[in-house]
């Protein structure tokens, strides 16, 4: 008790401490506006309407474009910022009454330099490339944006942002057609109205900027001046006048879907053939709203997740790569209750047929996901700063079939009955980029009279000058199951922030306590937890000295748990990232528990606590310059309990060769050596229902590599082949009882044996966009798993293993096509 007092008096001095540097913060930010407000105010740019439709061909040769208003007089947003880039930059805007058309034109002194790495849609990021950057916000609200993005090579990349962040998955279909010539490239960009969500007025004010990457000196310049000390750069943004008279089109789209499978599981019996085809189904409600509807999904072609031996007493959290579910949902993720995953993955009662089998029973199939029947979403925002979400998804009855291998009879058992998932979310922008919403999740199962009902409410408020932000969440669950009673339980989030300038800083605490259970439609590894951090940081935004820029954190936190409120542990850590002029990038990281951990969820019976001891660690990463032909990327983290001689340390390498703009291969190798790790091994119910548990001190050693190869044809056809092996092994060396005291004693416990685990996987794909927002995808998938307590073989011998073990491969080809209403019926009454 008295170790925790002392901590906690310890972090609210350093609480008190912030608000000390605050003032001098603000002071560094006034006197940088104060030279540069006058000077570096917001634009104005002018689009004038047109009669002529352009041909987009990159070439910007009709009459009209040389009549236009050009924004140009580019301004660096680093490194530098607010100096004259290296080389200028023109856009004009033009419009009709289906589409904005944007003309740029990037000046270059040496266009054979220019970078133009091909890939595959929306990766633009990660490559070595230039590109022109369109943002548009239709409400001009300083909280949703547009981007369209398009290279020299005329790969495109767009997503929208939000009040909480940016959703990269959103796809809109737009052209767009660039050239190189002997001064510049040039790029012609048609935006139908069908791709953006405006006002339904006669006069319409965008806000709108432009950003240009010239990679070569890894600048990046604006048109209007953005401060790359503030993180709401949309308060920077200029005015896109002189649109009248357009109005939002009719937003309707299908795209069915062909599929065909072929795919035999664990290498036992027969191939299977299947066909699949669905729907899916976009219409504008409105100009604000937009409903999306997914009619039999298929996702037999979404990329292999990264299975892991999981030794923790915690759940792995996978990220989302199915589309539906990853685009346009910005809205769905606010008040973290939303785990997408969460729909369709694996049936609720999934291990119930192993418990129920008789001795002569066989499992033949169990289905390890939920077969979901359809998915509807609605979106938007209107133009009083409204957002609405409502998501729906139904699932159909999951049984796995038992075989009697004396009757020869059949029989099956009900992992998970018809389920039912309903979000709501209702957001509302506020002034200076505030906003205030309402969520709720309902997972039900009518069938099992099963119902979970998660309710949560969070606002973020900006001062005025938005140099300080205080966000507040307060989330409720509740569940309802048939012959038990409800179990209510309360989240909530308080935190203050400074988000602006060199002097950052965060306060915040979030606390659960232990009856909080959103998992049946959210996540969160467990309950009954109390945080309060304090996170201090620096910034330096442009260059100094030898340095590019660089961040630094010092960062507490101080955890307990919400019920008895007794010490978990306390987190001391600071970092530190720079990057050089010559763009290499060096991050330390040192941090310590000084208190060591009071670990309640390893004996996975709650009541049990096991102490482990202080420890301390260190993070040392270096990369290389991204831009090169060759980039290396290594890492090694070293954590250290001197009490109990617990040692891990982890050593990654990552490697890119960039062969050509079209070829290039990355491998990731990462090794991980944890000795001396003690972790639970089983439990024994007593005749007086008390409870033994036993831990069991092991050597872990992890060995992952991770082989990427990826070649573009063009801007719309590319493979990509992705091979992964994991290997784990565990050996046990010897074993404790857990006392009440949380304190480990020697005991005699029946021996582990070794395990060696694998897992390979090999992911291929061809994509094809043969036709706006259409393609085809040709997919090979391969998957093994194998598990044994062959200790003593080697690595090498251990993976050839694993590769002539049964495999899972599936053979699959997929067409989907876009059809644009409007454009479908202009061609039928021309055929007319």
């Amino acid at each position: 008790m008295m170790k925790m007092r002392y901590y906690t008096c310890l972090f609210i001095l350093i609480l008190c401490f912030v608000f000390s540097i605050h003032s001098y913060g603000s002071g560094i930010e006034m006197l940088f506006q104060g030279e540069s407000a006058d000077s570096l105010r917001n634009k104005d740019i002018y689009a004038t309407r047109i009669d002529e439709t352009p041909r987009i061909d990159g070439r910007l040769d009709e009459s009209f474009w040389s009549k236009l208003e050009v924004a140009s007089e580019f301004v660096v947003y680093t490194p530098g910022n607010g100096l004259r880039p290296t080389n200028p930059t023109s856009v004009m805007f033009a419009y009709d009454d289906h589409a904005l058309y944007v003309g740029a034109v990037m000046y270059d002194s040496n266009p054979d330099s220019i970078c133009k790495e091909l890939g595959k849609r929306d990766q633009v990021e990660s490559l070595n490339t230039d590109y022109i950057s369109i943002d548009i916000l239709p409400y001009n609200d300083g909280l949703n944006m547009y981007e369209f993005k398009v290279t020299p090579s005329n790969l495109q990349n767009d997503c929208k942002y939000s009040a909480i962040g940016q959703d990269i998955n959103w796809d809109a279909v737009w052209e767009s057609a660039t050239r190189i010539n002997d001064s510049s490239w040039v790029a012609e960009i048609k935006i139908p109205y069908s791709a953006l969500r405006f006002p339904n007025t006669s006069v319409q004010e965008w806000g709108i900027n432009m950003w240009r990457n010239f990679h070569r000196k890894h600048e990046y310049s604006t048109w209007t001046f953005v401060n790359n000390q503030d993180q709401d750069i949309f308060k920077y943004y200029g005015k896109l006048l002189g649109i009248k008279d357009i109005k939002p089109p009719l937003r309707l789209s299908l795209t069915p879907y062909l599929a065909g499978y072929t795919e035999k599981q664990d290498g036992i019996g027969n191939w299977k053939h299947t066909i699949r085809g669905g729907l899916d189904i976009r219409y504008g409600i409105n100009e604000s709203y937009t409903l999306d509807m997914m009619l039999i999904p298929d996702f037999g072609q979404v990329q292999s997740d990264d299975v892991v031996l999981n030794l923790t007493p915690f759940e792995i959290r996978y990220d989302e790569k199915r589309q539906f579910f990853s685009e346009a949902t910005e809205l769905f993720n606010k008040c973290g209750i939303f785990y997408s995953r969460r729909v369709g993955n694996l049936p609720r009662n999934y291990i119930r047929p192993y418990l129920e089998a008789g001795i002569n029973e066989i499992i033949t199939e169990n289905p390890e996901e939920s077969r979901i029947i359809n998915a509807t979403k609605i979106s938007g925002r209107n133009s009083k700063g409204l957002g609405v979400g409502i998501f729906n998804a139904m699932t159909m009855p999951s049984d796995a079939e038992l075989l009697d291998t004396i009757q020869h009879s059949v029989r099956k058992v009900r992992t998970q009955d018809f389920t039912n998932y309903n979000v709501l979310v209702i957001d509302q922008n506020l002034k200076n980029n505030s906003y205030l919403t309402f969520m709720n999740t309902n997972y039900w199962i009518p069938g099992g009279k099963y119902l979970a009902n998660v309710t949560g409410a969070e606002s973020r408020i900006n001062t005025a000058s938005r140099s300080v932000a205080f966000t507040g969440r307060l989330n409720l669950s509740q569940i309802y199951e048939s012959e038990s009673s409800t179990d209510v339980g309360v989240r909530y989030l308080l935190s203050v922030s400074r988000p602006k300038g060199k002097f950052q800083y965060e306060i915040s605490r979030d606390a659960m306590d232990k009856h909080y259970n959103p998992n049946d439609m959210g996540f969160i590894l467990h309950n009954n937890e109390a945080n309060n951090s304090l996170r201090l940081s620096y910034f330096l935004f442009d260059p100094v000295w030898k340095f590019q820029s660089a961040h630094s954190n010092i960062s507490i936190t101080h955890t307990t748990l919400n019920e008895g409120n007794e010490f978990v542990t306390l987190r001391l850590e600071a970092d530190n990232l720079l990057t050089f002029r010559n763009y290499w990038s060096n991050y330390l990281m040192v941090g310590a528990c000084p208190a060591g951990y009071s670990d309640f969820y390893e004996a996975r019976s709650w009541g049990w606590r096991y102490d482990r001891p202080r420890s301390y660690d260190f993070n040392w990463r270096i990369a290389t310059d991204a831009r090169k032909a060759f980039r290396i990327h290594n890492s090694f983290l070293y954590s250290n309990s001197p009490e109990d001689n617990h040692i891990n340390w982890v050593l990654e390498t990552q490697a890119r060769m960039r062969f050509s703009d079209r070829l290039a291969a990355s491998f990731i190798f990462s090794f991980d050596k944890n000795d001396n790790d003690y972790g639970f091994v089983g439990s024994l119910i007593l005749e007086d229902n008390d409870e033994l548990v036993f831990f069991g001190r092991r050597d872990l050693k992890t060995l992952s590599q991770v082989l990427n190869v990826k070649y573009s044809f063009n801007t719309k056809m590319s493979a990509s082949l992705r091979g992964r092996h994991y290997w784990l092994r565990a050996e046990y060396k010897d074993y404790y009882m857990l006392d009440r005291e949380g304190e480990l004693n020697p005991a005699q416990y029946p021996e582990v044996a070794p395990l060696s685990f694998n897992v390979f996987s090999a992911d291929f794909q061809f994509v094809w966009y043969f036709a706006p927002g259409s393609e085809l995808s040709l997919v090979w998938k391969n998957y093994i798993n194998t598990s044994d307590d062959l200790i003593h073989i080697g690595f090498a011998e251990d993976f050839r293993n694993t590769i002539s073990a049964p495999q899972a491969n599936s053979f699959s080809i997929r067409i989907l096509y876009y059809i644009d209403y409007l454009k479908f019926r202009s061609a039928i009454s021309k055929k007319g």
